[in-house]
């Protein structure tokens, strides 16, 4: 059997090192000046809208918000981003079938929103989008340019109007302030925080009539009579409208302030006991004001008493059957036309991190039409890490002195062994 000489097996194992040797120094310059990860980024995005389940405002520039990408660290990169002409025109043509979605005459109307993004050189980034009243609170500048979408109703950031007294169910939402901002530390933890007040949520439709239309009439003729007797009221009813506000809302949920909500909370869910709740307290304000009136007067009330216990016996089993006639309808009605969660957080896979205020669906499941609305992005950061210690040239003139180097070192070992070989086989 043929066996292979020491000296020849020796002379092989160092050509593979060599070869080793030398796709190691080929492959070390390559890796060295491969493409570094940005230092910080953000991006404040007052509105992100998806119809049918297709997003139609990433494929528009000006729709994609302010953003702000710090690439290497040679300074601050701070971007204010109105929404310009182009932007303006984009959104007030979205529409969903029949439905314009923005301006006066679209669902929804914005106005004094802003948007911006700030990524810092010790890799930390922040931004924010939505009502600049906000804005000091949220990113702590002082200066958010301010845009309008349409002429929401006074003191309102937002207005949103879906339905209508004539069908199903109507729904105005104004939201006096609503913004979001989202920040990402030098060391990494992402946050996000959202403002949501002076918020008020006005139902109607023929579901709420049901009740109202019963209820209303009644409070008229009792408030007649009562007038006689010194009583001065107001029908709160009388335009067919059960107005709630936020705080109705969240006693409603059971909880205390906005930020106790979970997040993605969808606050439709709580409108319909709110609603009934709101009824039931407003009427029995006025019979107990009336009733108050009557037991003052004594026998003189007598008239007084007799119209209350007119109004007690038409009213009450209106309110004794809120729940099954109302609440459950509206709830049905209400979340097939909007849904509204609050406090939406993401985190994406990528590794940012995205705060939105608000979203809005339309239609069962936001099928019809998605609004995110005042959203803020933040990272991925990868700090200043991602920052390259020299540059290109300097990496590829270093790669090749070690390629050298490995070279250098490879031939002293061959040369070791094959010396080491020969000795061997003389002896």
């Amino acid at each position: 059997m043929h066996s292979t000489h020491p000296h020849t097996r020796t002379a092989r194992v160092a050509r593979f090192a060599a070869v080793g040797a030398l796709a190691t120094a080929l492959v070390i310059p390559a890796t060295a000046a491969h493409a570094a990860d940005v230092v910080s980024q953000a991006n404040g995005r007052l509105v992100d809208v998806s119809i049918a389940g297709t997003n139609v405002t990433d494929a528009v520039l000006a729709l994609r918000g302010a953003t702000a990408v710090n690439p290497d660290g040679s300074g601050d990169v701070t971007t204010d981003q109105p929404l310009d002409a182009e932007a303006l025109a984009g959104l007030l043509q979205l529409s969903s079938g029949s439905n314009t979605l923005f301006g006066d005459n679209g669902i929804l109307r914005l106005g004094a929103v802003g948007q911006y993004a700030q990524a810092r050189d010790d890799g930390s980034s922040s931004a924010f989008s939505g009502a600049v009243s906000a804005a000091p609170s949220l990113i702590g500048v002082g200066t958010v340019t301010p845009s309008n979408v349409g002429s929401p109703s006074a003191n309102d950031t937002a207005t949103l109007t879906v339905g209508g007294a004539n069908q199903l169910v109507g729904l105005t939402a104004h939201f006096g302030t609503l913004a979001a901002s989202a920040q990402q530390a030098a060391d990494g933890p992402q946050t996000g925080q959202y403002v949501l007040a002076d918020t008020t949520f006005e139902v109607d439709g023929t579901l709420v009539n049901t009740a109202v239309g019963v209820i209303s009439p009644a409070i008229d003729t009792l408030l007649a009579v009562a007038g006689g007797f010194g009583v001065s009221l107001s029908n709160p009813f009388a335009g067919g409208t059960v107005e709630v506000t936020l705080d109705d809302v969240l006693a409603a949920a059971g909880v205390a302030d906005v930020n106790d909500l979970p997040p993605g909370t969808d606050l439709v869910s709580y409108i319909p006991t709110a609603v009934a709740k709101k009824i039931t307290d407003q009427v029995a304000s006025i019979l107990d004001a009336v009733r108050t009136r009557a037991g003052q007067l004594g026998f003189v009330g007598a008239p007084l008493s007799a119209a209350l216990s007119v109004a007690e016996g038409v009213i009450n089993p209106v309110l004794n059957g809120l729940t099954n006639n109302v609440v459950a309808p509206l709830a049905t009605a209400l979340t097939a036309l909007i849904q509204l969660p609050v406090n939406v957080q993401e985190h994406n896979a990528d590794g940012s991190f995205t705060q939105t205020a608000l979203r809005i669906g339309y239609l069962p499941g936001g099928s019809l039409a998605r609004i995110d609305l005042a959203s803020a992005t933040v990272g991925p950061n990868a700090g200043r890490l991602a920052v390259p210690v020299a540059g290109a040239e300097s990496l590829s003139i270093a790669g090749g002195m070690l390629g050298v180097a490995a070279l250098l070192v490879a031939a002293v070992v061959i040369r070791r062994r094959t010396l080491r070989a020969v000795a061997t086989a003389r002896s």
